[in-house]
């Protein structure tokens, strides 16, 4: 009588079945790594460009009662590009106050800017 010896191991569909699930999950977290980096920048960009506004209107708030307009822009660069556009205007509510719109542009990759609004109600020293 011949008796069969059970192999063990895998088939080799068995092999290729578990490289392409290797392969699809490894696709995966390379395109989720370069996501990532992406939001990590912008994040950045946003970030500064919220602490320049935030500057802007602490200057504002400083002397902009003092310099009679309150409207303006200026611009943050970072090396020959610019990062951030701070446009800004201001309207007199009277008994030394004013009510400040600062709209910063930020610069985004491509076409993709973005822009976000401070407002304020800045108080001024009236004798």
């Amino acid at each position: 009588m011949i008796t069969m010896r059970r192999s063990s191991g895998f088939t080799l569909v068995e092999l290729l079945v578990a490289l392409i699930i290797l392969s699809v999950g490894l696709l995966g977290l390379v395109s989720t790594g370069a996501l990532v980096t992406r939001m990590i920048g912008r994040g950045q960009r946003s970030a500064d460009a919220a602490l320049f506004a935030a500057r802007r209107l602490e200057r504002l708030r400083a002397g902009g009662c003092a310099t009679g307009g309150l409207g303006g822009s200026d611009t943050l660069f970072r090396g020959t590009t610019w990062e951030a556009i701070n446009r800004w205007t201001g309207t007199d509510l009277s008994r030394g106050r004013h009510h400040l719109d600062i709209i910063t542009t930020v610069n985004g990759p491509g076409d993709r800017d973005s822009w976000f609004a401070t407002e304020a109600i800045i108080a001024c020293d009236v004798p």
